[in-house]
């Protein structure tokens, strides 16, 4: 498992559930000092600690460690997941009108492959 790969994963769902690291030790019962180990230190969780972050996330460890995308389909190639995560990360911060166009462009680039 590679540590950015969790990171940012890790990152992603601290966002969309709008807490902080703080916020998440308390609630999770990890200690902090763990926590900022994995993010600042490039360290990994242990098994029970993944087993804790799915269940409070309540996603496979197979999506924290980046084999599988969040609609559980399983990700057989490790070259293209850090720039796939990139593309939905930054797909999901633009606007309507804007993925849609990226839809388009997308399908019309798949067509000409």
């Amino acid at each position: 498992m590679e540590s950015n790969i969790f990171i940012e994963t890790f990152n992603d769902l601290l966002a969309e559930k709008g807490l902080n690291r703080k916020q998440f030790a308390e609630s999770s019962g990890i200690p902090y000092t763990t926590i900022i180990g994995w993010t600042k230190l490039n360290r990994l969780p242990d098994y029970s600690a993944l087993i804790k972050i799915a269940d409070f996330f309540q996603c496979s460890i197979d999506y924290l460690v980046g084999r599988q995308d969040e609609f559980g389909n399983a990700i057989y190639s490790s070259e293209n997941l850090h720039s796939e995560m990139l593309f939905l990360k930054y797909f999901r911060n633009l606007s309507t009108e804007n993925k849609e166009l990226i839809i388009k462009l997308t399908r019309n680039l798949s067509k000409t492959s």
